[in-house]
């Protein structure tokens, strides 16, 4: 039963209670009851073995991300994890492979339950057809939670089989990386058995064939990666290519594509939204409320939540307002752009509004027509708990959402049931573009750079949406990764792109920084925010015209890292395996570059 990786009194956890209800809702695959215990003939029946790979979908399927989390930390936020950000970590600070050795913190609880059914499918006596669908669900998610693995530690234990504590040998020790990656990409060619949609509205947010190939092209894009291949070998990148043009032909050519809506990506969740290809799904119902996520309660402003506890939790700082080009596609710092550095927010790529709340925007939340939003240093409504940085995150907020119902309760439903959306086309889109520029195609790449900011509503005016002074390699790959930074605005994926590409050590003696806006004399707060006349003053400041705006406010920035700079070191693109786990074998090797460490990640 048990691999050395798990604690030994732990042998027959599956057999006790690996699964967990689920009752009432019937909006999606992750809300139907799971089973209560496995019994080997339920790998012959369909219904029974879909309940088991549901409870697989719950465990481990990603949430929404988690403003102050590890994993999500970088320079385009204010939260984060600061042990990481200030180079404090120890050799027990990342513990995604296993908290500790109780089921699930431990990551090969979740591998050994998907090997039980894989090897039970396999052996039961459903038609071959149906095997296919339901194995290769489960090897998708084998591949996904060793990637994951992998992109943080290098090389890990693979477990493949459901082992037997009395037969198999239980001391795994740790694979090189590239056996791990060559793992994970014959788990992803083994889901080709699914479809590329399933037909039943309830199974909305299954694996897809089309989620396998994404999946296949990012990973062999990872492998290829400064992190893994700082050498640079160009056969990585050649297979990373091929696999990433297949990922986005395929996907095209079975109604995949970029919406033509940036803003509604994630307020979409019908069957149209076909740039949707990896999601979990959550729910806002009050009548037995099921899943519901309360990330509209912490995304809001104070003064739009439930009994004004909101936090903006989902701070962007000046560091990723800086990084948006314009709307002809030019970056800020280039003297064609237009950009205007106090007015910083006009003719800006489109994205930028639909990402980003500054002060006097209009943001209609709760869907208070024309109401703005007021960002200046210690504004009433929201002063109790302002943004630290001066921005608020609009992208992933409902604005139809009203005030008393952003707060989720477990018991009474209500937040925004907005989806989290893992894998879209625009990410498939950006690692065939990242590809082709590594091995030579640039016009290749800017094709598919120009249909991107096509979308986003850049112009192509007369420099092809800014791409027209892109002639080298080395500009064309910071241009994608500028691209990735704010098409993936705050959906937590700059942190990886920051390690895959080895860039986030670059940023050591930096800061990150937050904008502020001041109320100016002969105006105060007071006077701003009066109602004598029967509206505020300040709803009737135009903050397009530069005057009226200076004239109302001083600005300013300022570092949000007070007490020390960022400090990324080296050793950090691969974390050490923690203790708890490392002990649990002799065989296991620390990572090179940490205390004890001699286990290569880069072979």
């Amino acid at each position: 039963m048990k691999n050395n990786i798990i604690n030994k009194t732990q042998k027959y956890f599956f057999l006790a209670a690996v699964c967990v209800a689920f009752a009432g809702c019937t909006k999606n695959v992750f809300d139907k009851q799971d089973l209560q215990g496995v019994d080997p003939s339920i790998w012959s029946l369909e219904t029974a073995t879909n309940l088991y790979i549901n409870k697989t979908y719950d465990l481990v399927m990603p949430n929404w991300p988690l403003a102050t989390a590890m994993h999500n930390t970088s320079d385009e936020a204010n939260s984060g994890n600061t042990t990481l950000l200030y180079g404090q970590l120890t050799d027990n600070s990342v513990t995604d492979i296993a908290a500790n050795n109780t089921n699930p913190s431990n990551q090969y609880y979740t591998i050994r339950r998907i090997n039980l059914a894989i090897q039970g499918i396999e052996e039961g006596t459903l038609p071959d057809n149906i095997k296919a669908k339901l194995k290769g669900q489960l090897y998708y998610f084998r591949a996904f939670i060793y990637f994951n693995l992998v992109k943080l530690y290098g090389g890990v234990p693979l477990v493949l089989v459901s082992q037997d504590i009395n037969e198999d040998v239980l001391n795994v020790p740790r694979s090189k990386t590239s056996v791990c990656i060559n793992q994970i990409t014959r788990d992803l060619d083994s889901c080709y058995g699914l479809p590329y949609a399933w037909s039943l509205s309830s199974d909305g947010g299954r694996i897809t064939k089309a989620a396998a190939l994404a999946l296949k092209g990012k990973v062999l894009m990872y492998w290829a990666s400064p992190q893994f291949n700082p050498a640079n070998d160009a056969a990585r990148w050649t297979k990373a290519y091929d696999a990433s043009k297949a990922a986005y032909d395929s996907c095209l050519a079975n109604g995949y594509d970029l919406i033509a809506n940036y803003a509604n990506i994630f307020l979409d969740e019908t069957s149209s939204n076909k740039e949707r290809i990896v999601w979990r799904t959550y729910d806002n119902i009050t009548v037995n409320p099921g899943r519901g996520t309360n990330t509209e309660q912490l995304v809001r402003p104070l003064s739009e939540t439930t009994a004004n506890s909101g936090s903006g939790s989902y701070q962007p700082t000046w560091n990723l307002v800086q990084a948006y080009v314009m709307k002809n596609g030019l970056p800020i710092t280039d003297p064609a752009s237009g950009y205007n550095p106090v007015l910083f927010w006009q003719n800006r790529d489109p994205r930028f509004d639909a990402s980003i709340a500054y002060n006097g925007v209009v943001w209609p939340l709760s869907a208070k027509t024309g109401r703005k939003q007021w960002n200046y240093l210690n504004v009433t409504e929201d002063n109790a708990n302002q943004s630290k940085t001066g921005f608020y995150t609009r992208k992933i907020s409902n604005p139809n959402i009203a005030a008393s119902a952003a707060l989720y309760n477990s018991n009474s439903g209500g937040g925004s049931g907005m989806d989290w959306i893992e894998m879209r086309f625009a990410e498939v889109l950006l690692n065939y573009a990242e590809c082709a520029n590594s091995i030579g195609n640039l016009a290749e790449s800017q094709t598919l750079i120009a249909k991107l900011r096509n979308r986003a509503g850049i112009t192509a005016g007369t420099a092809n949406y800014g791409l027209s002074a892109v002639t080298a390699k080395a500009k064309m790959d910071t241009l994608i990764w500028n691209e990735r930074q704010v098409e993936f605005a705050m959906e937590g994926k700059r942190y990886d792109d920051l390690r895959r590409t080895r860039t986030f050590h670059l940023l050591t003696g930096t800061v990150r920084q937050g904008y502020r806006w001041t109320v100016k004399s002969p105006y105060t707060i007071a006077s701003m925010e009066s109602l004598a006349l029967g509206y505020k003053p300040r709803d009737t400041i135009n903050i397009n015209n530069q005057s009226s705006y200076t004239a109302a406010f001083t600005t300013s920035t300022f570092n949000l890292d007070t007490t020390t700079p960022i400090n990324f070191p080296t050793n950090y693109y691969f974390y050490p395996l923690p203790a708890n786990f490392r002990t649990s074998s002799i065989v296991i090797e620390q990572t090179a570059g940490w205390p004890g460490g001699s286990f290569d990640p880069l072979q």
